[in-house]
């Protein structure tokens, strides 16, 4: 039996998660991989509280180089959110010559060339599947389980609070700002929501799935990101009345010209499979050469779900199999440049609102703008007139280039044919 002695890094909830599942499953990782994992160090801010809710027999303290200089560890688990001490000490670990398990999007999306790059030095490794979708295996299964594929396209809802207060806008017929308290008070959002909300946790996300998929650099500026904060009740009432729900969705798309990036609002048709993941669960859609499209459906956070995908990273390093395989792909390499879109050379369909004067000849008005710019309309729908004399047009377009049908809009809302400006949201 090898045993594989184990250092953590933060102490949290994600941090309980591990510990519970050590404790109760040893058993499960001696029976199914022939390992004995042992967490002997824990460094944390909050020492005290730490002792006082694990098992005796791990040391304790609130100083780095403890376990740094602990020789008997050769894998640590890191913890640590945010970027600047998080990489800091990520460094400090990978410099010791110690494996590194982390939970960090953001850490990774930022400065991953340089410690991908600082483990390849080193001779060890950063494994990071607990760092997007929190127990779902996407990681896996884009580096392992799809490796005989090209990756064409994956589209993915990647954050739990978003996908909360969207459906119960939907569910509930809440505002954006009642359904984010109620998020808040279940311990889904933050008391300050504003990476989750504005799309940042998404585009981090996205930033490290592109670069498994595409083998490139993947800059986070160079991801076109809108949040949810502007999404109303109306919004949703609209996409259900298309024939869609609204997800915040994180698109890498691969295109002729370049590859597309981006995270926003979209609706998805109501037949996706994507338009049935609710709550605070993620879904991943994976489009690939040989294996049509994978799809991947869970929780996206949580203590449990994530120190699942923390451990086995874990069990794949103290086995070897991480150093022997994922180690040795392009994603540990400085990426080449990928050729990345700009949203007006986008290919995809869209939806937009037009608020009219309720008078003769405006929907003919915006058909003939629609069409001069090559905009191939999917669906059109007019509502009833509103108390103030104004009325809802709705039109779905199909797929065409980004720019042609921004620009047909920009003309029509300068016209005099909107009396407000046009609400816009792209279709998968």
């Amino acid at each position: 039996m090898e045993r594989c002695a184990i250092g953590l890094i933060g102490w949290g909830t994600v941090g309980g998660g591990v510990v519970q599942i050590l404790q109760q499953d040893a058993d499960l990782f001696r029976d199914r991989c022939g390992l004995d994992l042992a967490l002997t160090r824990i460094v944390t801010r909050t020492p005290g509280r730490a002792r006082d809710q694990i098992a005796t027999g791990i040391a304790v303290s609130d100083r780095i180089a403890d376990l740094l200089d602990d020789h008997a560890i050769r894998v640590v688990i890191h913890l640590v959110g945010g970027t600047a001490d998080a990489t800091e000490l990520c460094r400090a670990c990978l410099t010791a010559g110690k494996h590194v398990i982390t939970a960090n999007k953001a850490m990774l999306a930022v400065h991953g060339d340089e410690l991908f790059a600082l483990a390849a030095a080193r001779g060890v490794s950063i494994a990071f599947e607990a760092a997007v979708a929190g127990g779902i295996p996407v990681i896996a299964a884009l580096r392992d389980g799809l490796v005989a594929n090209r990756i064409d396209g994956i589209h993915a809802i990647l954050n739990g609070t978003c996908n909360y207060i969207l459906s119960q806008m939907e569910s509930a017929g809440m505002s954006y700002g009642d359904a984010l308290a109620g998020a808040q008070r279940l311990g889904y959002a933050e008391a300050d929501p504003t990476l989750d909300v504005d799309g940042t946790d998404t585009a981090h996300k996205l930033a490290i799935l592109a670069r498994i998929a595409f083998n490139g650099r993947i800059p986070l500026s160079s991801i076109r990101t809108e949040g949810i904060q502007t999404i109303t009740y109306q919004d949703i009432v609209s996409a259900k009345r298309m024939g869609a729900r609204i997800k915040l969705l994180a698109v890498a798309q691969r295109r002729p010209a370049g590859l597309e990036l981006r995270v926003a609002p979209t609706l998805v048709p109501l037949d996706h499979p994507l338009a049935a993941v609710n709550a605070n669960h993620n879904g991943i859609a994976i489009t690939s050469s040989h294996a049509g499209t994978t799809q991947l459906v869970g929780p996206g956070a949580g203590a449990l779900p994530t120190a699942s995908a923390v451990l086995a990273d874990v069990v794949d390093v103290c086995s070897g199999r991480y150093q022997a395989t994922a180690s040795r792909f392009a994603f540990f390499r400085p990426g080449h440049e990928v050729q990345l879109l700009s949203e007006t050379d986008e290919f995809t369909a869209s939806y937009a609102r037009f608020t009219v004067p309720d008078k003769a000849g405006v929907l003919a008005g915006i058909a003939t703008i629609l069409s001069t710019h090559g905009v191939s309309l999917r669906s059109i729908h007019q509502g009833e007139p509103g108390v103030d004399g104004s009325a809802i047009i709705e039109a779905i377009t199909h797929p065409l280039r980004g720019g042609s049908f921004l620009a047909a809009v920009d003309t029509i809302d300068r016209s005099g044919l909107t009396v407000r400006p046009t609400v816009i949201l792209r279709r998968l």
